[in-house]
């Protein structure tokens, strides 16, 4: 693989499935410096999709927050394998959940922002695939898939598939992700009425943009109030609403704003917009 990118510590993404050789050779071949393998926690509930300790102790396989007694002995053995020659560490996820995936992967490449970030996506379940492929459309991240040599079928007693045959890129189709401004927005109305029983209108959450200096509104602080409505539905409301990330819902005269179901997986995924931009 030849990224093209500006030089960098070249950092390795690669969600942990039932492989060996599809993992660690493309991190050996490359020259690795750092690799993230993604490993299936199956504690994880929905309020962790897309949070990741950056923080975390990845000295060794027992200090990480990373259940390895529920996987493999080979699964074991690739992180203790990479630890031989480059810094591997081992990050908790819902390997079933594609906004999980998507979630801790895109926050994992924007740490790295100055750095090489690639990601493998032939490694783990097909969903996990997806996630890994959506995360990549939305953050420079480059995706590069691995073909086998050959194929196994019995995970439980070894990886499924052996030896690599050819490690190729995958195009990468960019796809547009929530604004920061989106994501702050989402993320308080997820406060306030997911986390907390309460509800809100249009009104509460131009307060809350004005609050926090939001530029949608307070680059144009002079306008009337219904200005500000048409700019929260143009930035915020109507894009969100066409996603199908928000919905509104009929109170008396006005309308409240609550998130949909997706509108919730989304936010968690994209949260770490709003810390790290």
């Amino acid at each position: 693989m030849v990224s093209g990118l500006p030089s960098g510590r070249r950092v390795h993404i690669a969600p942990l499935g039932y492989e060996r050789d599809r993992v660690v050779e493309p991190v050996r071949t490359e020259v690795a410096d750092v690799v993230y393998l993604l490993v299936d926690d199956p504690d994880r509930t929905d309020d962790d999709h897309g949070d990741v300790d950056t923080d975390a102790d990845w000295s060794s396989p027992d200090a990480e927050d990373v259940t390895w007694p529920a996987a493999t002995a080979y699964q074991r053995a690739v992180r203790e394998e990479l630890d031989d020659f480059c810094d591997a560490r081992g990050v908790p996820v819902d390997i079933h959940n594609v906004y999980d995936v998507m979630g801790v992967t895109t926050t994992i490449a924007a740490t790295h922002g100055d750095d090489q970030v690639f990601v493998n996506i032939s490694t783990g379940t097909n969903v996990a695939a997806v996630g890994a492929a959506i995360a990549c459309m939305t953050t420079a991240a480059l995706p590069y898939s691995v073909e086998p040599e050959s194929y196994a079928h019995d995970v439980d007693d070894g990886p499924r598939s052996s030896g690599v045959a050819s490690i190729d890129r995958v195009p990468d189709y960019p796809i547009e992700a929530p604004t920061r401004e989106q994501v702050h927005i989402m993320g308080y109305i997820y406060e306030q009425t997911v986390e907390n029983p309460y509800s809100l209108n249009k009104r509460s959450l131009i307060q809350r943009a004005n609050d926090y200096g939001l530029p949608f509104l307070a680059n144009y602080s002079t306008e009337s109030r219904q200005s500000e409505y048409r700019r929260l539905d143009a930035a915020i409301v109507d894009p969100l609403v066409e996603k199908g990330y928000l919905r509104l819902e009929p109170a008396g005269k006005q309308k409240n704003v609550a998130l949909t179901e997706t509108g919730i997986s989304v936010y968690r995924a994209f949260q770490h917009k709003v810390g790290v931009e």
